[in-house]
């Protein structure tokens, strides 16, 4: 999926201003058994029959910067993350600091510090929980990273040249019970927008003090010009059926089918041999 393409308009919400973005879904990134190279797909799919096999995940590539997606490099080793070429990549060690807890994790967090520079944000996604979700991104990453979670609102809680640094306060946060590090997925596209930023606004401010931040009281959302309401449903029940992708949002594929609009979560899909696509909509030999 491609990122926001930018600010659309600010609502006004009660008393909140509440800057609205959209996400596009221009195309799927494929990867063809025993190629390292993605291409660009727009066509009709098929999930292909269990069991799948793993693969290892993206690894080349700048962590300071946006890059281009049809150029990112997935090894074909079959791998559950990333293979034992790849583990030590600067994706690898990335993802180890913002997957896990554990003391290896908050090293790996000070060696992309060591290695990369670059600006980090911890942010706070309100998807209607008893407490709403905390977590860390690159800072231009950020819209992009909220579009891929089902949200109401979300906000910026924190800005840092330091990896280890936020993470530490997405931790923190965590400990002091200001927000959760991880949420089951829901569906909540459409929600209140004003009884969503009086929640978000009433817990950022307790976060600011948790973090010894100013919080700077800014509340967006990232919306998706897709049904409010598709069914949510599970990859192996639809085997062999033919979908069209109709757009992307908070983590899911949204799929229009024969009995209407369905929401399958990228996590059923990625890293895995799950789709059949034939190999000349690809454009290969």
């Amino acid at each position: 999926m491609e990122p926001p393409k930018g600010f659309l308009l600010p609502v006004k919400v009660g008393s909140f201003k509440v800057s609205v973005y959209e996400a596009r879904l221009d195309y799927l990134l494929v990867q063809p058994e025993g190629y390292s190279d993605v291409f660009p797909f727009r066509g009709p799919l098929r999930i292909s029959q269990k069991p799948w096999t793993s693969y290892c995940q993206w690894h080349n590539g700048p962590l300071e910067e946006a890059d281009d997606p049809t150029k990112r490099l997935y090894c074909p080793a079959p791998a559950e993350g990333f293979c034992s070429k790849h583990r030590r990549t600067d994706r690898a060690i990335y993802t180890l600091c913002l997957d896990s807890r554990s003391p290896e994790a908050l090293e790996a967090c000070k060696t992309i510090d060591k290695k990369v520079q670059g600006e980090y944000v911890v942010y706070m996604v309100d998807f209607g929980g008893d407490r709403p979700k905390v977590g860390t991104t690159r800072r231009f990453r950020l819209l992009e990273r909220i579009a891929e979670q089902p949200h109401v609102t979300a906000t910026v809680l924190m800005v840092t040249d330091s990896l280890y640094k936020a993470r530490r306060a997405e931790m923190a946060l965590s400990k002091e019970g200001v927000g959760v590090e991880s949420w089951r997925h829901k569906w909540v596209l459409g929600l209140d927008l004003y009884f969503s930023a009086t929640r978000l606004t009433e817990f950022a401010e307790r976060a600011s003090k948790v973090l010894g931040e100013q919080w700077s009281g800014e509340i967006l959302t990232v919306t998706a010009d897709v049904p409010h309401k598709p069914m949510l449903a599970e990859a192996e029940l639809l085997v062999g059926k033919s979908f069209r992708v109709i757009g992307a949002w908070g983590g899911h594929l949204i799929l229009e089918g024969d009995r209407g609009p369905l929401a399958l979560k990228y996590s059923q899909l990625m890293h895995r041999d799950s789709l059949l696509v034939e190999g000349d909509e690809l454009g290969l030999k």
